[in-house]
């Protein structure tokens, strides 16, 4: 009994990372996760990420930079030799997704690095 459930879990979730994969195209499925289980614990609350972005050899970073300056407020730093961008701004899935329609884009991964603090603090008031 306990087996039919799980598989129905599986595929629900199997589901949502393909709905994942072409909704937020060349962006690793950790950050999307994080930022969805923000939205879910802090909806009111626009949450802090770093983003690893990898462009194709061609590319024009500084375009790249500008062009995501724009869209977050923030400007990244350039690592030409790696063809990277990393930036550090305050965003929703939306501006995400926005990013994540650049074709040149080869990877973008991340992590949220705020509301750490109340994570835990949430855990410690549980125990």
């Amino acid at each position: 009994m306990g087996n039919g459930r799980i598989d129905g879990l599986i595929s629900k979730y199997s589901e949502l990372v393909e709905e994942l994969k072409i909704t937020f195209p060349h962006v690793d499925l950790k950050i999307l996760l994080e930022l969805f289980s923000h939205r879910l614990l802090h909806p009111e609350h626009k949450p802090t990420v770093r983003l690893e972005i990898f462009y194709d050899k061609n590319v024009n970073l500084n375009n790249k930079a500008s062009m995501l300056s724009k869209v977050t407020g923030v400007m990244p730093n350039i690592y030409r030799d790696e063809h990277r961008l990393v930036i550090e701004p305050r965003l929703e899935l939306d501006e995400l997704k926005e990013i994540a329609m650049d074709n040149d884009i080869v990877s973008l991964a991340g992590d949220l690095i705020c509301c750490l603090d109340t994570l835990l603090s949430r855990r410690k008031l549980s125990v």
